[in-house]
């Protein structure tokens, strides 16, 4: 497993996110099935992925409570945890990030972003007060690394990171968005910052939840065993500005192929990218 560093913190250039982690009744999706999960967070440490991403939210609050005992089972240099704060979930910031760490049994959050920040609400959590409160959180040593998670144009993102000391952000990162929106201007935007960036959605293709066979034959043709995953995992690891990239798994065969793509430095070629451009437009137009 490769490894990069934001602030004092070392960590897998690929993360487990809990979003899709395996449920115990179909008809209520706050169940998680922690057994299963607990198999999954197993098998991702074996892989060297010490990334464990989630949110308030996540299977209606057991998501952090399972990763807070999971954590106390595990030493904080094995197990980083990094959540976050939606104010559309709950605008008590004080109240939700004081139980957050209740939930994940520590003092100190490793890694702490702002969700959904976006071109039409770009004030509301400084307006709030919910950045200078999470800013003195950091201070006090109860934040380890502070970031926010970005839907913001590339205008309005250099705004937004000018305007404080982040650590990190948080940013949707793959090739249908790099080829066919703004993607790369906003990842050039990090860039020019210097800004370490912690990608999700690397499995996005638009609007359809799959490749359309007229994009799939396009991977395919170039290269008949490589999957459409593996495919858009090694698109992000191939940018350099990707400290690391989360990505919610169902099972812990998932966890196995996928962090498999992440035990070397290979990149993908110029062709392999001409290839993957070529994808992306026929996802799009098809």
């Amino acid at each position: 497993m490769e490894y990069r560093k934001i602030g004092d913190y070392t960590l897998s250039r690929f993360g487990l996110g809990t979003k899709r982690m395996p449920i115990t009744d179909a008809s209520r999706v706050d169940r998680l099935d922690r057994e299963i999960a607990a198999e999954i967070a197993n098998e991702a440490l074996n892989q060297g992925m010490n990334y464990f991403d989630t949110s308030y939210s996540n299977h209606k609050g057991e998501a952090e409570s399972f990763l807070g005992d999971y954590h106390e089972a595990h030493s904080s240099d094995t197990c980083l945890i990094a959540t976050s704060f939606f104010e559309l979930v709950d605008p008590r910031y004080t109240y939700v990030f004081q139980k957050q760490l209740k939930k994940l049994r520590t003092d100190k959050i490793d890694f702490y972003s702002l969700e959904g920040v976006c071109d039409l609400n770009k004030m509301r959590d400084i307006d709030s007060g919910a950045v200078d409160f999470l800013f003195e959180q950091r201070e006090a040593g109860h934040i380890g690394c502070l970031g926010f998670s970005s839907e913001l144009s590339p205008d309005n993102l250099r705004d937004f990171i000018g305007r404080y000391p982040w650590d990190f952000v948080r940013m949707r990162v793959n090739y249908y968005d790099w080829f066919n929106k703004d993607g790369s201007a906003r990842y050039d935007v990090a860039k020019e910052f210097n800004l370490p960036i912690i990608a999700h959605a690397a499995l996005r293709t638009g609007a359809a939840s799959a490749l359309k066979p007229e994009a799939l034959s396009i991977l395919k043709d170039a290269n008949p065993d490589r999957s459409s995953v593996d495919w858009a995992l090694r698109f992000v690891k191939s940018l350099d500005g990707i400290v690391s990239v989360t990505c919610n798994m169902h099972s812990v065969r998932e966890v196995k192929e996928n962090s498999s793509i992440f035990n070397d430095t290979a990149t993908l070629s110029p062709d392999e990218l001409n290839v993957l451009e070529a994808c992306a437009k026929a996802q799009r137009e098809a």
